[in-house]
This record gives C-alpha cells, sequence and structure tokens, in this order.
C-alpha cells in the first residue's frame, strides 16, 4: 500500500479498492463465517500489492528508504491518530484531558493493533507494521544473496511460533512483520512473472471461482485450529492451511481485478486506501454519535450499507481537501506571478 510507483496499475488500484472494502466491512459487525473468509486475507492482500509496486533499487540506503517512509506512512499515521483522539472519546461521553492525551502518545508509541495501544484507531497499526515490513525486505532483498528465500521461510516460521514462546507484543507490529514479509516478497516475486497479464478473460473468471473456492475450502479445514484467522492478533491456526487459504484469497481477488481493471469506482478507491484506512473507523464513532445507535447491534445487511457509507464519506473528505490544495496552489502561483511581474516594472 505504501509508498507506490507514481504509474498507476489499473489492476492493481483495482485489488487495492477491494481489499480495502473488505477491511472496511470486516470492521462492521458481520456473521462469524463471513469475518473469518475476510480475516483470512484482506491483510495478507495489501502486503502483496505493497510488495509488487515496491522496488528496493528505488533507494540507495535504508536511510533513504526510511526517510521516504517517514513522511509516507508515519506522518499521517501520527495525524490521523490525533484526528481519532477527541472524536473517540467524545463519542463515549468522557472528557479529554492531559493523562488521556499522553496515554493515546504512549499508545501511538508501541503501535499495536489492540485496545491498550490503539483503542482510537485501531486500523492504523498497519502503518507501523508495514513500515517494518519494507525495512526488512529492503535489508533481505539488497543483502540477502542467495539465501534470500531461506531468510524469507525463516521469518515465516519465526513469525508463526512467535506467539508461543514470545508472551508480549513487539513494538509496531514487528511480530506481525514477520509474517507480512512473506506476502511481500511473493508481490515483488508476481511483478516479475507476469502470469495473469496474458491470461484471458475467460480464463481470469475460472481462476477466479476455482481460488475462491480453494480459499472457502482451506479456510473450513482451518476452522478446527483457529475458529477466526487475524494476523494482527497473530491468530495463524494450522501453519500450512493459513498460508494456502492466504494466497488462494489473494490470487482471487488478484485474478477478479484483472477482470475488472477498467472498474473506475474500484480504481478510485483503490488510489485512497491510506485515507481509508486511517479515517473510517473515525466516522463510525461519528455515526454512533450522530444516528444514536450502536454499530455493533446493526444487522448485516445493514453493515454493508455502512460500509459504503464510510467509504463515500472518506472520498467525499479527501475530495474537498484535494480541492482546497488546488486552490491554494493557484493562489500562490498568482501571486508569485504578480510578484515576478510587479519586479519587473
Amino acid at each position: 500500500m505504501f509508498p507506490v510507483e507514481k504509474r498507476r496499475i489499473g489492476w492493481v488500484d483495482a485489488a487495492k479498492g477491494m481489499a480495502i472494502f473488505l477491511v472496511v466491512l470486516g470492521h462492521n459487525p458481520l456473521p462469524g463465517i463471513a469475518i473469518k473468509l475476510i480475516y483470512a486475507l484482506n491483510v495478507p492482500i495489501f502486503f502483496m500489492m505493497s510488495g509488487y509496486t515496491f522496488n528496493s533499487a528505488k533507494y540507495p540506503s535504508l536511510f533513504s528508504l526510511i526517510k521516504r517512509l517517514f513522511f509516507s506512512v508515519l506522518v499521517p499515521y501520527v495525524i490521523m491518530n490525533l484526528l481519532a483522539f477527541p472524536i473517540y472519546y467524545l463519542a463515549r461521553g468522557q472528557a479529554v484531558d492531559l493523562e488521556l492525551f499522553l496515554d493515546v502518545l504512549g499508545g501511538m508509541a508501541y503501535g499495536v493493533g489492540t485496545m491498550q495501544s490503539l483503542r482510537v484507531n485501531i486500523p492504523l497499526w498497519f502503518l507501523p507494521c508495514i513500515f517494518v515490513v519494507q525495512c526488512l525486505w529492503y535489508l533481505i532483498d539488497r543483502y540477502g544473496g542467495r539465501i534470500k528465500v531461506l531468510l524469507v521461510l525463516s521469518a515465516s516460521l519465526i513469525g508463526y511460533f512467535m506467539p508461543v514462546f514470545v508472551p508480549v507484543r513487539l513494538p509496531w507490529g514487528a511480530d506481525v512483520a514477520l509474517t507480512g514479509v512473506v506476502f511481500f516478497a511473493l508481490g515483488g516475486l508476481l511483478r516479475q512473472r507476469t502470469i495473469t497479464e496474458s491470461m484471458s478473460k475467460s480464463r481470469l473468471i475460472i481462476a477466479f471461482l476455482l481460488l475462491l473456492g480453494l480459499n472457502l475450502v482451506f479456510n473450513l479445514m482451518n476452522k478446527a485450529a483457529a475458529p477466526n484467522v487475524d494476523l494482527n492478533i497473530l491468530r495463524f491456526g494450522n501453519y500450512i492451511l493459513f498460508y494456502l487459504c492466504a494466497l488462494c484469497g489473494c490470487g482471487a481477488i488478484i485474478a477478479f481485478a484483472h477482470i475488472v481493471q477498467r472498474s473506475w469506482l474500484l480504481g478510485c478507491i483503490g488510489r485512497n486506501t491510506l485515507w481509508i484506512l486511517g479515517l473510517h473507523s473515525i466516522f463510525i464513532q461519528i455515526f454512533e454519535v450522530v444516528l444514536k445507535v450502536n454499530i455493533i447491534s446493526i444487522r448485516a445487511f445493514n453493515s454493508l450499507f455502512l460500509t459504503v457509507l464510510e467509504i463515500v464519506c472518506v472520498l467525499l473528505l479527501k475530495l474537498v481537501y484535494d480541492g482546497i490544495r488546488t486552490v491554494m496552489a493557484r493562489t500562490r502561483a498568482l501571486r508569485e506571478s504578480d510578484g515576478k511581474t510587479m519586479s519587473r516594472v
């Protein structure tokens, strides 16, 4: 998701659009089976698409990558948390004070997707985590040599067994990043092997249906080991079934994204995933206050409506923001032009 290439790729934006829609839908009340299906693939596909658009050769050093990520990932992370802070507590009728503010700052510094850390905006756990993933992959890609595959495989095993041997969560989702880097690396591999680019639409449809079916089968098989798979809280279930399920789900989304890659709507959503990720939970709080309704009590059909409403609200806010920036840029350009004209006179 972050950062992305300047040249937009239609199917990648469509895949991101579907993925972020599933993320927002998963944060609204749904039946257990729907939650299980969504959580098994919505985060892995984001890691994979981030890996697809990442190129370590663009960065001469790790420091240059960190500098880029600081502005594209960490700054939005801080801003969106601070925006959510007063709304979260005011929605609960709780007065905002310095103690709460310091507590939120401490949670932001820890950067783990739990109520103890990022309670005001839990979805933002992905941002520090993708920061760690990109730095980790950069080191593997630049210095791993012939053992890159071994290093990635080792990361996946360590990430899987981490909850068993380490009772505390690592800051910035570094424990999740050990699994995330696997999908990130596969995204980079996908960029080099353009298998889906030459497939006809009929074959893509068959691939989509087949992979979606396999995703469902592996998901149900993994149910005994983990009722609800959730990468954020390190709940994987069976190691092999987790990866098979996630990879089939990612493959299904990628195949479908190629089918609908010209979709303006999915492309628009996919180009604004950062905004939707960071702000949709704020609108959940606002809806609870304005509509005087407990979101948790809402049925699945209404959850689908709320998901669309939350995304539309974020996109409208982004449209206003872009409009203000455009007006400010034009005003600044006019002033500079007038200044140059006056200096000539």
